[in-house]
């Protein structure tokens, strides 16, 4: 915003190089209510009640996306404890198997 009054000021500076001293001092002034219009504008919207309610929503979904990932993390956890365990449980039967078969191959 700075920059935007800054490029504007700039412009009206060199039109009014070619303006008469009256003229210069009545767009001076204009230029300073205007400048004036947009800071309190500016403040105005920072403070509204819309955007500290679009802030609120957005932190908000910042957290449940949060829960999302943290709920998610510990279910893919899970499972791959529950897969671990299952394929240990399966070697080991596979292991039993083989010892009974070893066991009555020889007997």
């Amino acid at each position: 915003m700075n920059k935007l009054i800054a490029v504007t000021a700039s412009g009206l500076l060199v039109a009014l190089a070619a303006c008469s001293e009256r003229e210069r001092v009545d767009t001076g002034n204009d230029v300073e209510a205007a400048a004036g219009k947009i800071a309190a504008e500016a403040r105005e919207a920072v403070n509204s009640p819309e955007l500290k309610e679009v802030g609120s929503e957005i932190k908000e979904a910042a957290g449940d996306a949060g829960q999302v990932i943290k709920d998610t993390a510990k279910g893919a956890a899970r499972g791959a404890r529950e897969g671990a365990a299952k394929v240990e449980a399966e070697t080991r039967d596979e292991a039993g198997d083989a010892n009974r078969a070893a066991h009555d191959a020889t007997h």
